[in-house]
């Protein structure tokens, strides 16, 4: 029984995920709607005979015009779809058009702390190389529209809306030899589910316990509904949910898996010189076979430097050193455009937010409801739309959300810090403070973090706030905030596929990316709801009531975001744009060179 991919458009984020979801685990469990029956929906009840899974529709983000409504949502309808999609490019190629070999090489502005991807703070660009997962979100060329499709899982049934039975790939070794099966990914969740320093808890959070049925036959136990589990389960979930081998951590424990992955991925790991490079090579023993009946991927290596200058890594992609880069600034983009030998190409939906934090632990200089006009002032006091144009140059859009328009969630209905420089004096004389008042930021040494902040010093002082920069590495960054030592912070992220991921991730108690330390008992109960219901209105109006929670306690500021794009040598064939990171389609790549 060959598994469904679930549709994922392009043109908004997420606008029907809810009522997709609910398709796929409400309505999968008896046969799909015809395409003419609008109303038709089966129920939990009707599930005695678990079916695969139906489409669900997923929207991505793209820069919304000034006209639109940014509340508006799309509806999902459920389809029958195929177990795969129209041909890419690489399978519509012929053996004879396509050259095996070559060295790809692409770089990172993030050093890398560990590629045990469950504990790791962060995602890694190059998770998608060396692991595989239980299913993968694909941007299907011919219709430009993403899918959640098979990976690991061949196939997956709803008995009913809290189980979900996977049917694993056979045949599938780990780069050390050992094989995956269910009770590998049985521990894999566990893991992730138990860990210490797991930082996939919020994406596991809604499975209570793992079943293996038998040696290929998976079956997770959920607490409640969850709309985001088959996303979770991917790579574009912060890359969390890797299939690891087992038999490899028993040798080397936490610690060695974090220097040396081990995974079922079309790339081994070969070696990792810290602030410098990672280097990949064909594993030889791929699952997946290419146009010619051999293994993938196409490519004997992949080297992942690391380059937190971007203007280096653009003009190592002019120059030739480097074959691909996404993120590129709006300022270099007509040299990219222009050059000859290079392609450029455009991803909205790889939106990069830019935002502001407070340190909200108690004892730090701004927490607690004594200095809230305070914070309030500094996010007030931010021209959003004129850091947009001056950084942004023609990608950039003021942001006042961690969700963005289109979002399922999203409303620009919802209390915003617009720029408001007279009130921001006014709220800083309520408050009773010291002016000048001396704030220091932590920030990233990269260089549109450093114009950041170089700009929000020069708006803050018009209000009366001295703000002191010390910009660091990304590793020290991460870890002044993770232990609380900074008063306010700058950062960047991505945009995920569903907005649990993004809230839970950033806001929840727990979540690894709350920079804050902030906690808040009414947002943590909403972030519980939004993830245990279908329903789209419903989720709608709790997303928007965390956005409100986040404007009220104004702990988080967001201030711009830019439109994701990639640069590559023409030579490099094949590549697709992912939902995030470069390499969901690695395997399809190759080097005409």
């Amino acid at each position: 029984m060959s598994g469904h991919p679930v549709r994922v458009s392009r043109r908004l984020i997420l606008g029907s995920l809810a009522g997709g979801m609910a398709a796929v685990l409400l309505a999968a469990c008896s046969n799909p709607a015809p395409a003419n029956s609008p109303t038709a929906r089966a129920t939990p009840a009707a599930a005695a005979n678990p079916t695969p899974t139906a489409p669900m529709v997923i929207q991505a983000p793209t820069p919304a015009p000034a006209q639109a409504n940014p509340t508006t949502v799309a509806t999902a309808q459920p389809t029958t779809a195929a177990a795969t999609t129209a041909p890419t490019q690489a399978t519509a190629a012929t053996s004879a058009n396509v050259k095996r070999g070559g060295l790809l090489r692409t770089a990172v502005q993030g050093d890398w702390a560990t590629m045990d991807a469950p504990l790791a703070q962060v995602g890694w660009t190059d998770e998608d190389l060396v692991y595989d997962y239980l299913t993968k979100v694909v941007r299907n060329p011919s219709t430009g529209v993403f899918e959640v499709q098979p990976s690991l899982a061949e196939s997956w049934q709803i008995a009913d809306s809290t189980t979900i039975i996977f049917k694993l790939r056979q045949g599938v070794k780990f780069h050390d030899g050992s094989d995956f099966n269910a009770g590998v990914a049985k521990w894999n969740i566990e893991r992730m589910m138990t860990n210490p320093k797991s930082t996939a808890k919020s994406e596991v959070a809604s499975i209570k316990s793992v079943d293996t049925v038998d040696d290929y036959t998976l079956k997770l136990n959920l607490k409640s509904p969850s709309p985001a589990i088959f996303v979770n389960l991917s790579s574009d979930a912060f890359g969390v949910g890797a299939m690891e081998s087992q038999e490899h951590w028993q040798k080397v424990g936490d610690s060695g898996v974090a220097r040396q992955p081990v995974g079922t991925g079309p790339f081994q790991f070969v070696e990792w010189k810290p602030s410098d490079h990672i280097l990949y090579k064909n594993s030889g023993m791929y699952w997946k076979k290419g146009v010619d009946g051999k293994p993938l991927p196409y490519l004997d290596q992949v080297q992942v430097n690391f380059q937190p200058d971007w203007t280096v890594t653009v003009e190592g992609l002019r120059t030739g050193n480097i074959d691909l880069m996404g993120g590129i600034s709006g300022k270099d983009v007509p040299s990219v455009k222009n050059n000859p030998n290079l392609v450029y190409v455009e991803a909205p939906w790889q939106a990069t937010t830019y935002g502001m934090v407070f340190n909200a632990r108690p004892g730090a200089k701004f927490a607690g409801d004594k200095m809230l006009k305070v914070r309030q002032a500094v996010f007030y006091a931010i021209d959003r739309d004129a850091i947009a144009k001056a950084i942004g140059l023609g990608l950039g859009a003021a942001s006042y959300y961690h969700l963005v328009p289109g979002q399922l969630g999203y409303s620009d209905a919802v209390d915003k810090y617009t720029y408001q420089p007279d009130k921001a004096k006014q709220l800083l004389k309520e408050s009773g403070v010291t002016l000048p008042l001396e704030i220091t930021v932590d920030y990233i040494s990269r260089p549109e973090d450093i114009q950041n902040a170089q700009i929000y010093k020069e708006m803050l002082a018009k209000v009366g706030i001295n703000l002191t920069l010390r910009p660091q590495d990304r590793l020290a960054w991460v870890s002044r905030t993770q232990h609380g030592e900074f008063e306010l912070g700058t950062f960047q992220s991505g945009t995920f596929v569903d907005p649990d991921t993004t809230v839970s991730f950033r806001f929840a108690t727990n979540g690894p990316g709350n920079y804050a330390g902030w906690s808040n008992p009414q947002l943590d109960k909403l972030v519980q709801q939004g993830r245990s219901t279908y329903d789209t209105k419903e989720r709608q109006g709790i997303y928007e009531q965390i956005n409100k929670i986040v404007f009220d306690d104004a702990y988080y500021g967001f201030i711009w975001r830019r439109s994701g794009n990639f640069g590559f040598t023409k030579a490099l064939k094949n590549f697709e744009t992912p939902w995030s990171g470069y390499f969901m389609n690695s395997t399809e790549l190759w080097l005409d060179k």
